[in-house]
């Protein structure tokens, strides 16, 4: 097996970079209101460019390009108070420690180990935020027991969709994009002819 950041420094990255440039350019102009599309009001596929996203780029990117990016797309479209509102500064440090992990596994992964990683990822960050949400409504909305804890991550506050209906969007969302910045790696790597990450096995040295 690899040790962490073994792989050799790649020259594919043109392709994962447009897929990375377009999915930030869609979060902006959702976030202002330009994509109305209710086909795509859900793809949410941001912990995909937090883990995939750097797992794809070589050693010399630092692992927190992508989550200060998050951030400052954010920034421009709502305004700072967004950004550091309590709740969203509980919720960026989740994509900042699957950036750092995904960096730690770089070379050391297959594709099927990524999208594990990413579908892990998610569900942590799916309980993680939920349990925020729990903590911060008011009790009317959920009571303080393990009940309003599984109301919170299971059904959701009553008169809205329920709460696994996002965990099945975000999903999808990040399994489907990791997958297409997989391909764009492979696709640029053979076009290249250079290493490309393989199903199953991580990179020989």
């Amino acid at each position: 097996m690899l040790s962490p950041d073994s792989r050799p420094a790649s020259r594919a990255f043109l392709l994962p970079l447009a897929l990375i440039v377009a999915a930030a350019a869609f979060r902006w102009a959702k976030l202002k209101g330009y994509v109305t599309l209710e086909v795509l009001e859900n793809f949410t596929p941001w912990m995909a460019l937090a883990f995939t996203g750097t797992l794809v780029f070589s050693k010399r990117v630092p692992f927190i390009l992508i989550p200060l990016l998050l951030v400052l797309i954010d920034a421009s479209a709502t305004g700072m108070h967004s950004v550091l509102h309590w709740e969203a500064l509980a919720v960026y440090p989740c994509f900042a420690v699957a950036a750092l992990l995904a960096s730690r596994w770089r070379g050391q992964m297959g594709m099927l180990g990524s999208l594990l990683g990413v579908a892990g990822c998610s569900l942590v960050f799916y309980f993680f935020t939920n349990t925020v949400s729990w903590l911060s409504n008011p009790v009317s909305a959920y009571s303080r027991d393990l009940a309003g804890w599984l109301q919170a991550v299971t059904t959701g506050e009553p008169g809205h969709l329920p709460s696994w209906f996002f965990l099945r969007n975000s999903l999808v969302s990040d399994l489907g994009f990791s997958l297409l910045l997989l391909a764009a790696f492979n696709t640029e790597a053979a076009f290249r002819q250079q290493q490309r990450i393989p199903l199953r096995q991580p990179l020989a040295a």
